[in-house]
């Protein structure tokens, strides 16, 4: 039994589950693994992550 569903791995996504995670909460993350932002070469105002490039920010 999960505690929250999130749809959509990208970056608000997985901070939302890890913010849910270290709160000591039951997360399952859905992701077709097919982004929008394919095209996009940098993300920007992600802390600690500006310029990183979408599928390195993923991995």
């Amino acid at each position: 039994m999960n505690d929250f569903v999130i749809v959509g791995g990208g970056p608000a996504g997985l901070s939302a589950a890890l913010v849910l995670g270290r709160a000591r909460r039951n997360v399952m993350v859905i992701d077709d693994n097919c982004p929008r932002n394919a095209v996009t070469h940098a993300s920007h105002r992600f802390l600690t992550r500006d310029g990183t490039e979408p599928t390195e920010f993923r991995r």
